[in-house]
Formats: structure tokens, sequence, C-alpha cells
């Protein structure tokens, strides 16, 4: 009952912060709000990721050992007061320090949390804690999005982010009360959490290339769908699509890590976005548009179990919010870089084809960096 318990409280403060994938629902009603470009608001996101990456990169320091409930009542003060500040401030400068700075910092400290504690909980089933935690933050935005698609419209964008607060708050009171028993553990020195060493920057390589495959299609999958189903454009049925199959690829990979090699999961997830990117840059069309989405999406999915059980394998569950917040970094590098590359080629080319097969290039590269790494220590598993 304990693990259930913790496990609860950890899917509670993921799907609270993983909201912050819905943002896209609030674009056009802040930007008519505020009466700015659409360039100024699309900055709003763009700093929330930033604080997210840097804040798992710097968990060690913020994520300390000792009780759970600490980390997660932090949480929801950063997370209901960043939505509380936008929506009192009314301004694009209070929204990017709100949402963008406080609530961006929350999603870090709420992932690295979360994700410990239901690793801790679980220790004969580690993989499939992994995949509870990661794929509820996945499922946030689907949570959130009716509120933040009817809000804007019926109470006005402000008074939404006011009631989200008043959600969120009690969210998170109640996920820190279920989280209460969890440990966040302190770091072994001995199996390589002081220093990076082993196959870290590998690691980190491969999660590079995958991240930079999935996300040139998930940060475009409405206008991908949009350029090839000129008939009759689907573009939210695309995104629900990859949105769902990222949540299932979290949990299947997850679950399927206790009984096969993260390696082997991760491998398998790159070849599978490495063939279907590939065979719609060849071979594009309408119906293969949304399978291909739906597969990218369950492949991005993977890696999101993937990582963080190859780093408990290599480094030791002790080590998994030290070495895996910098692993991390490849997500944030990768979400800076990714899609704004594939904006260009689109630009650049007036299609997605060249993008389609650079991302399916950045997953073929990831499958021979990955095919590298040696299997890991026994002190490790």
């Amino acid at each position: 009952m304990t693990a259930l318990r913790i496990l609860a409280g950890a899917v509670l403060l993921n799907l609270m912060t993983g909201s912050l994938y819905a943002w896209s629902l609030f674009i056009a009603p802040v930007q008519a709000a505020l009466d700015v470009g659409r360039a100024a608001v699309s900055s709003i996101f763009a700093v929330a990721t930033v604080a997210f990456a840097a804040t798992m990169f710097l968990a060690p320091v913020l994520v300390r050992p000792g009780a759970a409930w600490r980390p997660a009542l932090v949480t929801t003060a950063l997370a209901a007061g960043g939505l509380l500040v936008s929506g009192l401030a009314g301004s694009l400068w209070g929204v990017i320090l709100g949402y963008g700075v406080l609530f961006g910092v929350a999603s870090g400290i709420a992932y690295s949390a979360a994700l410990q504690s239901a690793v801790g909980a679980l220790e004969s089933r580690r993989g499939l804690a992994t995949g509870i935690a990661v794929s509820s933050y996945a499922l946030g935005a689907v949570a959130f999005a009716p509120l933040f698609r009817i809000g804007p419209e019926r109470w006005g964008v402000w008074d939404t982010f006011l009631i989200a607060a008043a959600i969120f708050a009690a969210m998170g009171v109640v996920g820190a009360l279920l989280i209460a028993p969890a440990q966040i553990p302190r770091p072994d020195d001995a199996q390589g959490g002081t220093k990076v060493s082993g196959p870290f920057w590998r690691l980190w390589f491969c999660f590079f290339c995958g991240c930079t495959a999935g996300l040139m299609a998930l940060g475009h999958a409405a206008a991908i769908v949009d350029a090839y189903d000129l008939v009759a454009p689907a573009a939210a049925l695309g995104t629900g699509l990859i949105t769902a199959a990222n949540g299932a690829g979290r949990l299947a990979s997850g679950f399927a890590t206790d009984y096969l090699r993260p390696r082997t999961v991760l491998l398998g997830g790159k070849v599978l976005a490495a063939a279907v990117l590939a065979a719609l840059a060849i071979f594009g069309s309408a119906p293969l548009v949304y399978i291909v989405l739906a597969l990218v999406g369950f492949a991005y999915g993977s890696m999101a179990s993937g990582y963080p059980a190859a780093t408990v394998q290599y480094y030791g569950p002790a080590n998994l919010g030290r070495v895996y917040g910098r692993l991390f970094s490849a997500w944030g590098a990768a979400g800076l870089t990714a899609p704004p590359l594939a904006g260009y080629l689109f630009d650049m080319t007036g299609a997605y084809t060249l993008a389609l097969a650079v991302a399916a290039g950045a997953a073929a590269l990831g499958i021979v960096a990955l095919w590298t790494i040696p299997p890991p220590p026994e002190a490790a598993e």
C-alpha cells in the first residue's frame, strides 16, 4: 500500500506540471489579451523549456536527499505561485516570470522528485515505476487540455490562470501528503555519481539524436499533417495521435525494461523512429502521415523511460537524480535546435521531406552510437 501511495503522489505531481505541454492552447488567447506578436508569446514556452531543462541539470542541488514531501511542496508553491503571478500581472513579462520561469522550474523539480520516489517505491519493478511516473507527465497535457481550451473563452485567460493555480495548489498538497513516505536517496559516489564517467557521453549523444528525431516531428506535427493531407487537413488528429502515443510509449517501455536491457528497448525505439521517418520522407502520403506520427510519438516516449532505466543500470538507483539530471541536458539541447532546424529546412525547400530525412538520419546515428555502448557492470544492476 505504501508503494501505491507514493506512486499516486508522483502521478499527481507530474500530471500537474505536465500540463506545461498544453501551453499551445494559451497562445492565441494570451496573444489577443496582450496585443503582442506570436513570437513574443512563443518565447514564454521557450523560457519554460529552458527552465525545465536547467532545473533537471541542477536537480542534485535543488532536490536534496531526504523526505520527498519537501520538493513536492516546493513544486506546489512554484507551480501555483507562477500561475498566480501570471494571472494577477496580466502582462507579457508577468507571464514570462510566472509561467516561463517559476512553472518551468516547478516542472523540473517535480519530474526529478517524482521519478526518484517512484523508482524507490517499487524496487522490484523499477522499469514499471519509471513508466508510470514519466507517462503521467506526458498525460498532464491531455488531462488539462479541456480547462485550457474552454477557460479563456468562458472566464478569460487571466482568470483561467488563477483557477488553474487553485487546482494545482490542492493537487500539490495532496500529492505531497501521498508521497511523504518516500525518500530522495543520497548519491553513491562509488558508482560514478561524483564525476561523469563510463558511457555517459555516449548515452548523452544517443539521447540527443533520439530527441532530435522526435522533436523535429513533434514540434511540427500539425504542420506536417497539413503539408501531406491536402484534401482534408486534420492537424488536431495528428497532434492528438502523437501525444497519446508518447504517453503509451513511456508506459510500455518502462514495463519492458523490467524484462529487457534498457539498451535493447532504446535500440528498438530508435530503429522504429528511423524506419518510419524515412518511409514518410520517401513515400509521403495522407494516410501514412498519421501512422508515422503515432509511431514516432511511441518511439519518442520510449526514451523517457529507457534512459532513466539505463541510468539506474549503469550508475545505480541512488545516482538516478544526479546522473539523469545531467543526461537530460541532451533533451534541452535538442529542443533548442531540432524544431528551428525543421522550420528552416521547410522554408528552404517548401516541404517537410528534407526535414524528415534529417530526422531519420539522426535516429540512425543514435542507433550506431548506442550499439557501441558496452553492457553495464554487474555492480550497477
